[in-house]
């Protein structure tokens, strides 16, 4: 039987998604591949051809972050990038999501079906994927409060 990472990867590729869902997968993560300081400064911007675009917010981290270059792209290999490449620019603004989303309320049985159907998925990001996909879909068209 063929895993679901697996058949979702193929579903992603045929889609021609792939390299988006890598980004998200990176972007997630990037604190953790080059740590907290760096992440502070960058942000992964795009993703052509296997090379990660990745934003420096000043010249001077630009050139700091040049002499770490091939150690960020081995870091990236994990998701099969074959290099990265540093571009000036401003860095997206961190909002708190808490205080500006709006949530749709999901109703018992929503809640139960929702748990029911990602406690079968052992993998840990896998199931935050399809918890997330699953609610936006229970809560589509629904009404929403502010929280």
């Amino acid at each position: 039987m063929e895993s679901l990472r697996n058949i979702l990867g193929e579903f992603t590729k045929d889609l021609g998604i792939e390299s988006g869902s890598v980004l998200n997968a990176v972007r997630r993560k990037w604190a953790d591949i080059v740590g907290p300081a760096i992440a502070a400064h960058t942000f992964p911007d795009t993703i052509r051809s296997k090379v990660l675009t990745i934003i420096v917010d000043t010249p001077q981290w630009m050139h700091h972050l040049s002499f770490y270059k091939e150690e960020i792209s081995e870091k990236l290999r994990f998701c099969d990038m074959k290099g990265v490449h540093f571009r000036l620019g401003r860095l997206p603004e961190k909002t708190n999501a808490s205080l500006s989303k709006t949530y749709a309320v999901l109703t018992d049985e929503d809640q139960r079906f929702l748990e029911n159907t990602v406690n079968t998925v052992k993998d840990e990001e896998l199931k935050e994927t399809f918890r997330k996909l699953i609610v936006h879909g229970l809560t589509k068209g629904k009404k929403r409060e502010k929280r």
